[in-house]
């Protein structure tokens, strides 16, 4: 009986690293200038664990307006998987940069300001798979985590100013 109990103890951390191991995470990597460097690694399935305790307003987002452009936005996405890659659109304006552009199956939006640069990577693929879940008046959180959890090795967001710098991706 002592042998079960105690192989029973050893395997809750053993399928937690397991669970750890084989999920994706998204990862937030935050810089200051003046503090210390946080990063803060958040596994997909603890996250869709917590949404089951958060309150529904915090799982879901209202866009009742997406609605009137869902067929639309959805069509662009299918052709522009289709597409070739290439620029979709590039602004000049003073100091700042605009280029938005279809590379691989990913759109990526970068802006260059005088104080700033953002750099934004999207896989058409959770798009679609996000656009596929809306209900016609939300998106649930779990439904962005699903479609998250399909990429990996993915930097999504790269914010970089003269005092901070921010990461987000999908490891």
């Amino acid at each position: 009986m002592l042998k079960i109990a105690a192989v029973a103890l050893l395997s809750v951390p053993l399928l937690l690293a397991g669970a750890c191991l084989s999920t994706s995470f998204v990862v937030v990597d935050v810089r200051t200038s003046d503090g210390p460097r946080i990063i803060v690694p958040v596994p997909l399935f603890l996250a869709r664990a917590a949404l089951a305790f958060a309150p529904r307003e915090a799982t879901h987002v209202a866009i009742p307006e997406l609605d009137d452009y869902i067929d639309v936005a959805e069509k662009v996405i299918d052709e522009l998987l289709d597409a070739p890659d290439g620029v979709l659109v590039e602004v000049h304006d003073g100091g700042e940069h605009v280029l938005i552009a279809k590379v691989g199956d990913h759109i990526e939006i970068d802006v260059d300001g005088d104080d700033e640069e953002v750099s934004i990577r999207v896989p058409l693929s959770v798009v679609a798979d996000i656009l596929d879940s809306y209900n016609g008046e939300e998106l649930e959180i779990r439904d962005v985590l699903d479609a998250l959890s399909e990429v990996s090795h993915t930097k999504l967001v790269h914010v970089r100013t003269k005092d901070e710098e921010v990461k987000i991706y999908v490891w």
